[in-house]
C-alpha cells in the first residue's frame, strides 16, 4: 500500500524499472489540454442531481496490440530525463489514447495534479472516475481509483454530516474532478465547513489545496507531523492553500481532560486518537509519521487511513477491464487473454499481491527471456492468505509499526476500548467493513507474537 510513503516510494520505483515496464491506464488526458481552477466555483446548487456522472461514459477497447508493459516504462523513463512537465509528459492514459482512440472524454471527469507524485498521472491533467456510497445515517465515501503503472486500487474519501447546522466534514479529499465535487456537495447540507487531514502520506493530502479553493470558508484541521521533502521550510499556505485551523495532537480526550484551548467544533460527534506511528531519519531529520482515526458516533464507524484494510476477493466496481486482463498475464510476453471474469478476477488478485507486497514470491524474471517476468505456481494460495479478512497491510506492518510496537499497542488499546464500533471505514481497499473493536485488536496480534498471523515469509523478505 503507498502508506509509508517514502518507503514505498523507492519500491514502486523499483516497480517501474526492474518489474513491470508498465503499460496503460485510463487517466484519460488530451495533448496539449491543461485544466485550470474553472472547479473552482461558488457553493450554489449544491444538491443538483449528479446521478448521470456515473452513466459510464468513459468506453473502452480491448486492443490486442496493448500487451507490453514495457510501452509505458519507455514513458516514465522519459519523464526522468525530460523532467516533470505537463507537456512532455506521455501519461498512461495518453498512450491508450494513441493506440486505440476509442476512449470518449468526459471533462467532469477531468482535473489537473499540481504536485508531482509516482501516481498517474504524475503531474499535469488526468482523468478518474467517481462513485458514491452510503455508509450510514449522515456518512458516505467517495471512492476513485489510485493507480501506479497498471495497478489500481479504491481510495477513499469519507464524508460527514454534522448536526446543527454545521455543515459537512470531509476527510482526505479525493482528486479534484467536477464530478468529485459535485458529489460531496450532494452529501447532506452540501456545505463543507471542515477538511481533514488524517495522515502524513501523500495520497491522502496532495488535493487538499485543490478542495480548499473549492471550499473557501471550510476549516482545516491536520494530524501532527506534516512536512515536505526535499524543501522543509514550506509553508502550510502553499502545501494547503492556507494556514491550518488546528492540528489533533493525542486524542479529543486528552484535549477536554487537560483544558486545552483549541476549540474543535465537532467532536461532539466525531472523537479521534492519534498514533505516533514511528520516527524516521529523513534527509538527516527525525521524522514521526502520524495517523489519526476517527469516530463517528451516530454511524459508530471507525475511520482509518492505512492503518487496517480488507483485500477484495472479488473486482472493485472502478478497475479498467484492460489493465487488468495485462495484469493477468502469466508471462509478460504472453498475448492478452479474453476478457472474462475469471481473467478479470486473476488480474485482481495479481494486483493486490503486487501493492501489497511489491515484489511477491511468485513474479519471478524468466532464466531464458531477458526483460520478461512470469508468475509461478502459488500466488493464488498467496492471495487467498491476504484477503477477505481485518488486517494490518505487510508494508505497514514490517517497515512502520514494527519500529515501537508498544506505542502502537498503546494506541490499538485507546481505539478499542473506548469505542463501539460496528464498521471500519478504511481509505484503501474495501469498505465499510463490518468488524467489532475486538476483531480490529485481533489485526494487530503480531505486536505481541511475530508468529501470529504470519504473510508468506518469501512474500515479505522480497518486498
Amino acid at each position: 500500500m503507498a502508506a509509508t510513503m517514502l518507503s514505498a516510494v523507492l519500491h514502486a520505483m523499483s516497480i517501474l524499472i526492474l518489474l513491470f515496464s508498465v503499460m496503460t491506464g485510463l487517466s484519460t488526458g488530451v495533448d496539449g489540454m491543461q485544466i485550470n481552477k474553472t472547479n473552482t466555483k461558488p457553493q450554489n446548487n449544491m444538491n443538483k442531481n449528479v446521478a448521470r456522472r456515473n452513466d459510464g461514459v468513459i468506453s473502452t477497447s480491448t486492443n490486442p496490440a496493448i500487451s507490453s508493459r514495457r510501452d509505458v516504462f519507455r514513458a516514465a523513463a522519459s519523464v526522468a530525463i525530460f523532467g516533470v512537465n505537463s507537456n512532455n509528459i506521455a501519461n498512461a492514459a495518453d498512450l491508450k489514447q494513441q493506440v486505440d482512440g476509442n476512449n470518449i472524454i468526459n471533462p467532469d471527469q477531468m482535473y489537473n495534479q499540481r504536485f508531482p507524485t509516482l501516481f498517474d498521472p504524475i503531474y499535469g491533467s488526468g482523468n478518474r472516475r467517481t462513485i458514491k456510497r452510503q455508509l450510514g445515517p449522515n456518512i458516505w465515501s467517495l471512492e476513485q481509483n489510485l493507480q501506479l503503472g497498471p495497478l489500481q486500487t479504491p481510495l477513499r474519501c469519507v464524508v460527514i454530516q454534522l448536526d446543527e447546522g454545521n455543515g459537512l466534514w470531509v476527510h482526505a479529499p479525493l482528486a479534484p474532478t467536477p464530478e468529485f465535487f459535485d458529489l460531496v456537495e450532494s452529501c447532506g447540507s452540501g456545505v463543507v465547513k471542515h477538511v481533514v487531514v488524517p495522515s502524513y502520506a501523500l495520497e491522502h493530502k496532495v488535493f487538499v489545496k485543490d478542495a480548499l479553493e473549492r471550499w473557501t470558508d471550510a476549516q482545516l484541521w491536520t494530524s501532527p507531523g506534516q512536512f515536505s521533502f526535499p524543501i522543509r521550510s514550506v509553508s502550510s499556505e502553499f502545501v494547503f492553500g492556507k494556514s491550518v485551523d488546528g492540528v489533533l495532537s493525542t486524542s479529543d480526550d486528552d484535549q477536554a481532560s487537560n483544558n486545552m484551548k483549541m476549540d474543535i467544533p465537532w467532536t461532539s460527534e466525531i472523537q479521534y486518537e492519534t498514533l505516533a506511528a514511528g520516527t524516521f531519519s529523513i534527509g538527516g531529520t527525525p521524522t514521526t509519521f502520524y495517523e489519526t482515526a476517527f469516530f463517528h458516533k451516530k454511524s459508530k464507524s471507525l475511520i482509518v487511513t492505512d492503518a487496517v484494510a480488507r483485500i477484495d476477493q472479488t473486482v472493485p466496481e472502478l478497475n479498467d477491464p484492460d489493465l487488468l486482463l495485462l495484469v493477468s498475464k502469466r508471462s509478460t510476453s504472453d498475448p492478452l487473454p479474453d476478457d472474462t471474469p475469471e481473467a478479470r478476477l486473476v488480474g485482481w488478485e495479481k494486483t493486490a499481491l503486487l501493492v501489497s507486497y511489491f515484489f511477491p514470491e511468485h513474479e519471478e524474471p524468466d532464466p531464458s527471456k531477458f526483460g520478461v517476468v512470469t508468475w509461478t505456481e502459488g500466488w493464488h494460495n498467496n492471495f487467498k492468505a491476504l484477503s477477505g479478512r481485518v488486517l494490518v497491510p505487510p508494508v505497514v506492518r514490517t517497515l512502520l509499526y514494527a519500529q515501537d510496537p508498544k506505542r502502537v499497542r498503546e494506541w490499538v488499546e485507546r481505539v478499542s476500548k473506548r469505542w463501539e464500533f460496528e464498521q471500519i471505514v478504511p481509505a484503501h481497499f474495501d469498505a465499510p467493513i463490518k468488524a467489532t473493536p475486538a476483531e480490529f485488536s485481533q489485526a494487530f496480534a503480531f505486536l505481541d507474537d511475530d508468529g501470529a498471523d504470519a504473510f508468506p515469509a518469501a512474500d515479505l523478505a522480497r518486498g
